[in-house]
């Protein structure tokens, strides 16, 4: 029992490290953030802290392998499931607002964006464990589709049309995290994701599938 309590304490203390780590380095960039101000913030001491992570490099893994990496998962599952393409498209447009504005992972986008030439290794972190996981999901999603007849436009490339796809992704992420605390708005994800969802049904020529 003690045993249990031990690693619930510990993954709880773990979580308020990368909670803490994310928004220092969000507020303060990669390069200027501190160890011992990340440990103020999640109320651990600096021994305590090296203890979790050696190094700030290691405790942004931990933060992208915990804010981005489940994200990026639950999008794989929508696409790689056995209903028609139409059907997963819509259930994708529905879920990609909610991810935006649930999670933290606009915050991770400002860091990377802001540090992305002092620590190119992080870049690439997630690039290889995010961006590319979710490129080859849409791809193979689009081929699939036009595979199956479902798609009936001409996707010579469908690795560049997943970038397509998944572009207002990425600019709703920046947007949220750079405009929109500087002039007072909210941008509309579900509209715009809608209008997103429109645009893509006729560019893909999707046809309905019987479910007789």
């Amino acid at each position: 029992m003690k045993r249990a309590q031990s690693e619930t304490d510990k993954a709880l203390r773990e979580s308020q490290i990368i909670s803490a780590g994310l928004d220092e380095f969000y507020q303060k960039g990669f390069a200027a953030a501190r160890m011992d101000h990340i440990g103020k913030r999640a109320g651990v001491s600096k021994g305590t802290l090296y203890l979790y992570f050696p190094s700030k490099e290691a405790l942004f893994e931990a933060i992208i392998k915990t804010v981005a990496v489940p994200q990026i998962a639950e999008i794989e599952r929508i696409l790689e499931g056995q209903f028609a393409v139409a059907d997963t498209l819509d259930v994708l447009m529905q879920r990609l607002p909610l991810i935006l504005r649930q999670s933290p992972l606009p915050k991770l986008i400002k860091v990377l964006i802001g540090d992305a030439f002092t620590f190119p290794e992080l870049v690439t972190l997630y690039r290889e464990s995010v961006i590319e996981r979710s490129l080859n999901a849409v791809a193979a999603f689009l081929q699939r589709g036009v595979d199956s007849g479902e798609i009936q436009a001409d996707l010579p490339d469908p690795a560049m049309s997943a970038r397509l796809v998944i572009a207002p992704v990425l600019m709703s992420a920046i947007w949220t995290v750079v405009f929109d605390p500087i002039d007072g708005t909210q941008l509309d994800l579900e509209q715009l994701f809608h209008v997103h969802h429109q645009q893509l049904k006729r560019a893909l020529g999707l046809q309905e599938v019987s479910h007789d």
